[in-house]
């Protein structure tokens, strides 16, 4: 691709001008949309959402054809055709690599789930989702937000938690999911609200266990809100990809397309091969062999 310095300087270049004057002068310029190409016009797909593509392809564009210096309509479209291969050469190469990209981009952050869930044997995880919720950034924004909740509890009022935020850090927020930060906030809770068990507990014990809790309540937090935050930006790289990744048909219309495309590129040699034939002999000079021989087999295996 080109590069951003060099489309500046084309930029300014073009400030310069003040348009064509004459008569001849305008003609010409009606004739820039031909110059700059006919099948180039609907190669650029845009996949960034970037503004600034379109300029820098427009830009390529107007290199490639002052590079190659086509006289007249037909060496335009020859340029034009060679052009439009090159970008679709492009295009495959881009579409590769946000397939390759699509498959093995997945943040390690995915990984450290799965080693999570396999660590914690992913106790009802079948039921509640706890870690099915960790994949994805909304999911770790909502965790992230049910933690603030329990934070803010606990400076309140520390242990017990409400009814419903027992419940909700059971089945939510992953008290019962083998995450160990998690479960042991559950586990302090239970204590407190079962003061002690069999042997109760000491206002010292209750603040000791109010005081872990409370520092591994807001551990997740944060953590929930780091994991979100790069889960998001894992999510956009891997949309991205995916993008790139359909840059080209499928492959049961690309074939469709790619033999049109060789069916339509015959005629067109043709064509300009017999133009050519024609017009060698309207101005007497040698004429260049056809481009094609009618070749049947007759009985005796020879060729006519």
């Amino acid at each position: 691709m080109i590069s951003p310095k060099k489309i500046t300087a084309n930029r300014k270049n073009a400030k310069l001008s003040t348009g064509p004057k004459t008569e001849d002068g305008k003609e010409t310029a009606s004739l820039n949309a031909l110059k700059h190409g006919i099948l180039s016009n609907h190669l650029f797909i845009p996949t960034s959402g970037d503004p600034t593509d379109s300029k820098g392809f427009a830009a390529f564009l107007e290199l490639f054809f002052e590079e190659m210096q086509p006289e007249g309509i037909l060496e335009t479209l020859l340029v034009d055709r060679l052009f439009a291969t090159f970008w679709r050469l492009r295009r495959l190469h881009i579409a590769e690599t946000g397939f390759i990209r699509k498959q093995v981009d997945p943040h390690y952050m995915q990984q450290a789930i799965e080693h999570f869930a396999t660590e914690g044997g992913a106790r009802n995880d079948i039921e509640h989702g706890f870690f099915r919720r960790m994949r994805t950034s909304m999911g770790c924004t909502h965790l992230a937000t049910g933690w603030q909740a329990v934070v803010e509890s606990m400076r309140e009022k520390g242990l017990p938690l409400s009814v419903g935020m027992t419940e909700a850090l059971h089945e939510e927020l992953g008290g019962n999911s083998g995450f160990w930060k998690a479960e042991y906030v559950s586990h302090f809770n239970w204590i407190v609200q079962n003061n002690g068990g069999a042997k109760p507990m000491t206002a010292e014990d209750k603040k000791r266990f109010d005081e872990c809790a409370l520092r591994y309540a807001k551990d997740l937090r944060e953590f929930f809100r780091s994991a979100a935050k790069i889960l998001e930006l894992n999510e956009e790289k891997v949309r991205k990809a995916d993008l790139q990744s359909k840059m080209i048909p499928p492959m049961s219309d690309l074939e469709r397309l790619q033999r049109y495309d060789a069916h339509l590129q015959r005629i067109f040699l043709q064509t300009l091969h017999e133009l050519q034939r024609i017009q060698a002999v309207r101005l007497g000079r040698p004429a260049p062999p056809s481009a094609s021989l009618d070749v049947t087999l007759n009985s005796d295996g020879g060729f006519v």
